[in-house]
């Protein structure tokens, strides 16, 4: 349950970010403050997922004899992807 917090937690803080970089009039070192804070949030959102993902998949594998990888599939928009880079 924590980790669902912390995620929705990361979320929230990189919305507020990306937020602020669009709206706010900001100098060049507060810019790249935030986006560095925002691409950390990113990849935290990033281990969270595969964490997940992980846990998943080894619930799959002790209720079956056979493992079965399930797809998710995980919606990043191109700003993102952007950011992440």
């Amino acid at each position: 349950m924590s980790e669902e917090l912390d995620f929705e937690a990361t979320m929230a803080e990189l919305e507020r970010i990306v937020g602020a970089l669009d709206r706010e009039e900001l100098d060049l070192d507060e810019a790249l403050r935030l986006f560095e804070d925002g691409v950390g949030h990113v990849r935290r959102a990033n281990r969270l997922l595969e964490d997940v993902r992980g846990r998943i998949e080894e619930l799959i594998e002790a209720s079956s004899e056979e493992v079965r990888t399930v797809e998710l599939a995980v919606e990043v928009s191109d700003e993102e992807n952007a950011n992440a880079d």
